[in-house]
């Protein structure tokens, strides 16, 4: 598990550190950094740089001489400090990284397709950054996963079976659908289906919605299984495209997963999602000590004024209630029925 992540000269950060728990729910405005501390995680655990984002040189705070990421794992083993630097001039120094399973999911990942890409690698341990490996991630369920059982706190229908809790938390999304999914290796070809209907005539939501289900039910079953050391899952707006209700259900069952021992990071822009997790809390299917909710003022990294982003830890308490409500903090809805009055 990952205890701190610091962050210097880092993109809109000038020195920003994070205490971090089982779950940990990133939420702010837009280009405020919550995404920049998802690129750290991902750089700490890559050691290089990142494909689509450039240079490590663009990842600099203006008139600084380079940044430095640095976190704290703590394993059975004893504790890691990964640390990832780069300096103009092209020095990079690094050190160990982050163990275990890592799965990032983009916000901006596959929806409706009506044929997915299949993996020559059998050895496939995530979901794809877009989501577009999760035929082949299911289909190591039936040959190198069939001992896997869900851990009771994620159950979402009687037995243990993955398959079945994968479609019975689809359900809560959208009552009724029946999820299938088949592979043609003779042509590398995945596909999905709802009710018998190909993805495109089900909308964006349940083929959004398809790859964290997958990534939080199969990861929390291996850990349980003592199958990895470690799971941290790196989720970019896992609400996206979800009726209010769905998103709710999203937070409850991202709560129940760090209740095993999965660890994520979550961006968010959903009130919805925080009040599913802050339900679990109420209702004590996880710890409010294990839930951090951080919230992300802008900065300005590479303009004219160079303001550093801030970062507010926002306390969640036993009951699931929050201690204080910043200004832009999941409060649109109130002041928008204000408007109304």
């Amino acid at each position: 598990m990952l205890k701190k992540l610091s962050l210097t000269s880092f993109k809109a950060f000038e020195k920003e550190s994070f205490e971090l728990g089982l779950i940990n729910i990133l939420s702010g405005l837009n280009s405020s950094g919550k995404s920049s501390v998802i690129q750290a995680f991902r750089l700490l655990r890559e050691q290089k740089a990142l494909p689509e984002y450039g240079p490590l040189g663009e990842y600099i705070r203006k008139d600084s001489k380079g940044f430095h990421l640095k976190c704290w794992e703590e394993l059975l083993s004893g504790q890691y400090a990964p640390f990832f630097s780069y300096e103009r001039m092209g020095k990079i120094e690094k050190e160990a990284w982050i163990h275990g399973i890592v799965s990032y999911i983009s916000a901006d990942r596959f929806g409706p397709k009506n044929s997915l890409p299949l993996s020559i690698d059998d050895t496939i341990e995530t979901v794809g950054n877009k989501g577009e490996n999760v035929v082949d991630f299911l289909s190591r369920l039936n040959k190198d996963w069939d001992d896997l059982k869900v851990p009771e706190k994620l159950i979402a229908k009687e037995g243990t079976g993955i398959e079945e809790n994968i479609k019975e938390w689809l359900r809560f999304i959208s009552p009724g659908i029946d999820f299938k999914y088949g592979s043609d290796y003779n042509t590398d070809i995945g596909h999905t289906e709802f009710n018998g209907h190909r993805p495109v005539h089900v909308g964006f939501g349940l083929s959004y919605t398809l790859p964290i289900i997958a990534s939080v039910l199969i990861h929390a079953s291996q850990l349980m299984a003592n199958k990895t050391e470690s799971v941290l899952l790196l989720l970019e707006n896992p609400e996206a495209h979800l009726h209010p209700s769905g998103q709710t259900k999203m937070g409850d069952m991202l709560a129940r997963a760090a209740s095993c021992g999965v660890q994520i990071i979550v961006e968010t822009h959903s009130d919805h999602l925080l009040n599913g997790v802050r339900i679990a809390i109420k209702n004590k299917k996880i710890l409010h000590t294990d839930v951090k909710c951080f919230f992300f003022k802008s900065g300005n990294w590479n303009g004219i004024n160079e303001e550093p982003a801030t970062v507010d830890l926002i306390e969640i308490d036993e009951y699931g209630m929050v201690d204080y409500w910043p200004d832009g903090f999941f409060d649109e809805t109130e002041k928008s029925l204000q408007r109304l009055i």
